[in-house]
């Protein structure tokens, strides 16, 4: 995707991963984790770019967020990634992904 390209030349990734780290403001954090999700959803070079910006551990994190549409959009964003391949599946699952996961989608966490 040409536009994904752009926003990587630019350098934008590591500021929306800054972004999406910012828990005072659930809106950013969301629009943020949402521009990141659709670049790990992109070819394996643009997935692989996530991934080593520290992306994994962080959307781990924010599968404990108390805003449902953060914690949604970190489960899309770990899908997508573990998606890419065996590697970044095994990167997601050895970051601790599955239990936080498994709460998320079985409503534990709040969400339905």
């Amino acid at each position: 995707n040409p536009h994904i390209e752009e926003g990587l030349g630019a350098e934008m990734l590591p500021r929306l991963l800054e972004l999406s780290q910012a828990p005072e403001n659930c809106d950013i954090q969301f629009e943020a984790a949402w521009a990141i999700t659709n670049v790990a959803s992109g070819s394996t070079a643009q997935t692989q770019a996530v991934v080593n910006l520290g992306a994994v551990p962080m959307f781990v994190e924010l599968l404990r967020s108390p805003a449902e549409n953060v914690r949604e959009q970190a489960v899309w964003a770990l899908g997508n990634i573990a998606g890419d391949s065996p590697h970044t599946r095994d990167l997601v699952l050895e970051a601790g992904a599955l239990p936080l996961l498994v709460d998320v989608l079985s409503g534990a966490n709040g969400v339905e």
